[in-house]
């Protein structure tokens, strides 16, 4: 395991976001968010399509900027997009002329450390499963290979917060039951605080030790669920059932 200092604390104030849509109109995404996430916990956003969870990531990730409120990483303001948080999107979006090594190498290079650690883009490679395949392109890659080097080259950079915006949605059923089991792997090796947005309520039980659900949009917090349910989770439980069907009613779908 890590050391503290390499898992990070969120807190989430009174966040609002408008945007200008095509018709010059206000679209209100966000309303008066406010949550925290403890360093290190595992935390799942839910709720309509739509709602504002991607936006959400965004600006946590300094890709969007809020119309008003703050966002802190351990006390301090996010401002911009750095290194200590990084965002997997739902689509890879890997350079495509580049090789797996390359692309996994990226940050390093960008940031200027990459002669002193090179040997963790291997290191990297190896933790998601892509040994052999460093010198292969993205178009030799099947979906849940490229997700995998997208996961690495935002690893490499030792963020304390990992982003995840619905990242195993576009994958078949066993590739993603597959990349749940990596991430949580890596997640219990690691202990960075992870944020994942997911439609998937048995993935959010799965993975998460805090279920966030959110209301339409402008999306407000609607619930806060700890999810103490022992790991490995089996889904056949009466205790996981049980907690599929509060997720459920907070979404407002009943059994």
């Amino acid at each position: 395991m890590v050391e503290e200092k390499n898992c990070g604390k969120i807190e989430i104030k009174n966040i609002s976001k408008q945007f200008i849509s095509k018709d010059d109109e206000s679209v209100e995404a966000l309303n008066h968010v406010n949550i925290q996430f403890e360093a290190g916990e595992f935390v799942t956003l839910i709720g309509p399509s739509g709602c504002g969870k991607t936006t959400l990531l965004r600006l946590l990730s300094g890709l969007e900027t809020p119309t008003s409120g703050e966002l802190c990483l351990d006390g301090n303001p996010i401002s911009g997009a750095g290194h200590e948080i990084g965002l997997v999107f739902q689509e890879p979006q890997l350079f495509g002329w580049k090789s797996v090594e390359k692309n996994v190498a990226f940050g390093l290079k960008a940031r200027g450390i990459y002669k002193e650690r090179r040997a963790d883009v291997q290191k990297y490679i190896d933790m998601v499963g892509l040994s052999g395949f460093e010198k292969s392109y993205p178009h030799h890659l099947s979906g849940g290979m490229a997700q995998r080097v997208s996961l690495a080259r935002t690893l490499i950079n030792h963020p304390k917060v990992l982003l995840l915006d619905e990242p195993f949605g576009a994958l078949d059923s066993f590739t993603r039951t597959a990349m749940q089991k990596k991430i949580l792997d890596i997640w219990e090796e690691q202990r960075m605080t992870v944020i994942m947005v997911t439609h998937d309520v048995d993935e959010a039980i799965i993975l998460s030790s805090k279920i966030v659900v959110m209301t339409p949009r402008p999306a407000r917090i609607k619930d806060v669920m700890a999810n103490h349910l022992p790991r490995p989770r089996n889904r056949d439980t009466a205790e996981f059932i049980e907690m599929r069907k509060r997720v459920f009613k907070q979404l407002e779908f009943e059994f």
